[in-house]
């Protein structure tokens, strides 16, 4: 996910320079798409994600870490990453008007930062005492893959387009958004699997 972001983040500027003749200095401002669907997405995640822990606290429920993954929240985020990549590309590649990736990309960001609140808060409930250990390597890997991912992504462009470039990058958006629906599903099964604990 995070290195879709930024193989996103390297076609800004040869998008909106290039294809949309915005000025070195207004370029920029095309980071504000994203930025304001991550803000949205961020309220999103805060409201949904502590609407089901606050009704089973209320109720005297057990909470659980799959809890943090509910369905309302994370299908329409997983969604999220293909349907903008669709929009940012196809638009790009046809030369509609500026706002169209922007909205695209904003798309993106919405799905984007759900994900990760949803992933990094179920990270903390799953591993407790051992969170630190748990965030820290989701960042190390996901920050490796954020470097890794752009230094192929402008040859796909000048291979297949923005278009089809942008769609390839959905399709993998698409092929990854069961996974956090599968650890919503059988996330405590595999928690509570003695094979699968590590003894400290």
């Amino acid at each position: 996910m995070y290195g879709l972001l930024y193989i996103l983040f390297t076609t800004y500027t040869f998008v909106f320079e290039g294809e949309y003749r915005f000025s070195s200095g207004t370029a920029g401002l095309a980071f504000l798409g994203s930025g304001v669907g991550m803000l949205l997405g961020l309220a999103f995640a805060a409201t949904q994600s502590d609407k089901r822990i606050r009704s089973k606290i209320a109720s005297g429920e057990p909470i659980l870490p799959e809890d943090r993954l509910r369905y309302t929240l994370i299908i329409p985020a997983c969604l999220c990453l293909p349907i903008g990549l669709f929009i940012y590309g196809w638009s790009t590649q046809y030369h509609v008007h500026w706002i169209v990736p922007q909205i695209g990309s904003a798309v993106i960001g919405f799905g984007m930062i759900a994900i990760l609140m949803c992933i990094q808060t179920y990270l903390v409930d799953a591993f407790t005492i051992h969170a630190a250990s748990a965030t820290a390597a989701n960042t190390v890997l996901r920050s490796l893959l954020g470097a890794l991912f752009p230094l192929f992504g402008l040859k796909l462009y000048n291979k297949i387009g923005l278009g089809w470039g942008n769609s390839v990058l959905g399709f993998i958006a698409l092929a990854i958004a069961p996974i956090p629906i599968g650890f919503r599903i059988f996330g405590e099964r595999i928690r509570t699997n003695p094979r699968w604990q590590v003894k400290f």
